[in-house]
């Protein structure tokens, strides 16, 4: 994790701007998990794990106006991006750390990540979705917006040649 850490430190000054370029269809991805994220309450609980600069949960709140946000990040730089984004915002809330270890502090009406989760060895995933599971309010839903492996070496070169012409 370490790795990953200072990777996205390094590059959370640009990150934003580089979704574009390496996201085949960017805007349409991010759009589908606003579209499949549901809640009844009006002002949701939301918690963004693998938050990043706050990309997701600025289209959440978007459909979502007066939800309470809290977004968890392993990096501080991309954190702090956030902050800057959700500045006149006072009802937002920053966990720093590796949210697979670190306590979400609440319980939750939507839980969402983007383009995150996939860092995580399997068994860290099934870890990670129990307590996702276990932090979600009665009704509450978890969104996940990632990059998977195809279930065959022909699907997964399809999308390598998709992603090569994009």
């Amino acid at each position: 994790m370490e790795q990953i850490k200072r990777a996205f430190d390094a590059t959370a000054s640009c990150y934003d701007a580089q979704r574009k370029w390496i996201i085949p269809e960017m805007d349409d991805y991010y759009s589908a998990a606003v579209w499949a994220a549901e809640c009844k309450n009006p002002a949701p609980a939301i918690l963004d794990i693998g938050a990043g600069t706050g990309l997701l949960s600025a289209l959440m709140i978007q459909k979502f106006p007066d939800a309470v946000l809290t977004l968890v990040d392993l990096s501080e730089t991309m954190l702090s991006i956030a902050k800057e984004r959700f500045t006149d915002r006072k009802d937002v809330r920053y966990i720093s750390g590796d949210y697979s270890n670190v306590d979400f502090s609440g319980r939750y009406d939507l839980i969402c990540s983007a383009l995150s989760i996939h860092h995580l060895e399997h068994e860290e995933k099934h870890r990670l979705y129990k307590k996702i599971f276990d932090a979600l309010n009665p009704g509450g839903m978890f969104v996940n917006a990632d990059q998977v492996l195809g279930d065959t070496t022909a699907i997964n070169r399809r999308y390598m040649d998709y992603w090569d012409e994009f």
